[in-house]
């Protein structure tokens, strides 16, 4: 009974804590007015707001918060804020968890850009220093998009100090439009 109680308690914590997150996010969005491009904006905050409603995902733990944008320089920027869940032995962010932020950054940056679903071909990630800061910018360059693949890279910038902690190369296939894919 007493293991039961303590079930409860801890989902309704998740629960609890994922609202605290959802309004967090509500409010960086509000303070989101000098993003280059609005209508990328808006795109990828549907494509944000899809993933806050799969709560039980990785896509939704990670909370990605859009920073900046830009459909015609080729570029997005996502905030990301360490949680415990993510650290290593070291307190460090864990690599899964840097090749992971990568692969769902510069992937939604895609899917926002070519208005096509993805999937990840190949990512190679450098870990140049440790990742040992609070909050991380999450800045994607699309370096060639055709009509089947798009050619991405990363850096992860530690937003207190300015510093590329890691890089990252990415391919990604382009699959259906988005609108099918997302038809249920």
């Amino acid at each position: 009974m007493t293991a039961i109680l303590l079930y409860h308690i801890h989902l309704l914590n998740l629960r609890f804590q994922s609202k605290c997150d959802k309004i967090y996010c509500s409010l960086n969005r509000m303070e989101m007015t000098a993003v280059k491009d609005k209508e990328l904006a808006k795109e990828i905050e549907e494509i944000l707001e899809d993933n806050r409603q799969q709560s039980e995902r990785l896509n939704c733990r990670l909370n990605l918060q859009l920073v900046d944008c830009s459909r015609e320089e080729g570029f997005v920027e996502f905030a990301f804020d360490v949680k415990e869940w993510c650290l290593n032995p070291y307190n460090g962010v864990h690599g899964g968890a840097i090749c992971t932020l990568f692969d769902t950054g510069l992937g939604m940056g895609a899917v926002a850009i070519t208005q096509k679903m993805v999937s990840t071909t190949d990512i190679s990630v450098s870990f140049l220093k440790p990742m040992n800061g609070k909050r991380y910018i999450i800045r994607a360059e699309y370096t060639q998009i055709g009509r089947r693949m798009a050619r991405s890279v990363g850096k992860a910038i530690d937003a207190e100090t300015g510093v590329v902690c890691a890089t990252s190369m990415a391919s990604f296939v382009l699959t259906e439009s988005r609108a099918k894919g997302l038809q249920v």
